[in-house]
């Protein structure tokens, strides 16, 4: 299982357990009201439907398109998770997408881990553009791809109809991996 320790953080595959299903179900249920607006049919509605959407994650087999995400631990607490999504080989593409839990946000954990993402699809998966996609309302995840240096590229007016009811816009921004300012 691959780790990777930055600060006081360690980044690994969350296992496809029962026991890891039942911590990420107990995180979404306690903050329900601000998951179901991030996450495409709401939060999770039972154990098993965690633990099958992580078992379908670790087999995932597409050549093509792929996942590439990690939990993010500290003093072996799951805090949330952060990695790439919709990997898209051919094209070279990928999607970074993060969550935390309620008691990890606003101590600049992603500002802090994004760039780790970043090396991982410019340097090991040879990616030459990722993007970061937000809800217009999302002000901490816009904040987060500013500070990174990435580029709003475009607005998708009325992308999300939320559970209440509610249209959303989504922003998208990108960055290449010429813009990158890693080392590879």
């Amino acid at each position: 299982m691959k780790q990777i320790f930055i600060d006081a953080f360690v980044l690994q595959p969350i296992p496809a357990t029962r026991e890891y299903a039942e911590q990420i179900y107990n995180i979404f249920t306690n903050d329900a009201d601000s998951f179901k607006y991030w996450f495409d049919g709401g939060c999770y509605n039972s154990i098993d439907e965690v633990l099958k959407n992580y078992q379908k994650q670790t087999q995932n087999t597409d050549s093509v398109w792929k996942t590439d995400m990690y939990g993010i631990f500290k003093d072996n607490e799951l805090l949330g998770e952060i990695g790439l999504s919709g990997i898209d080989t051919k094209n070279q593409t990928g999607e970074i997408g993060y969550w935390l839990k309620k008691s990890a946000r606003g101590k600049g954990i992603i500002t802090k881990l994004i760039p780790e993402i970043e090396k991982i699809a410019f340097a090991e998966l040879k990616l030459r553009k990722i993007n970061i996609w937000c809800d217009e309302d999302n002000i901490a995840s816009r904040k987060h791809a500013e500070k990174q240096g990435y580029v709003l590229e475009g607005i998708q007016r009325e992308r999300k109809l939320w559970p209440d009811g509610s249209i959303h816009s989504t922003l998208m921004f990108g960055k290449l991996k010429s813009e990158w300012k890693g080392t590879l």
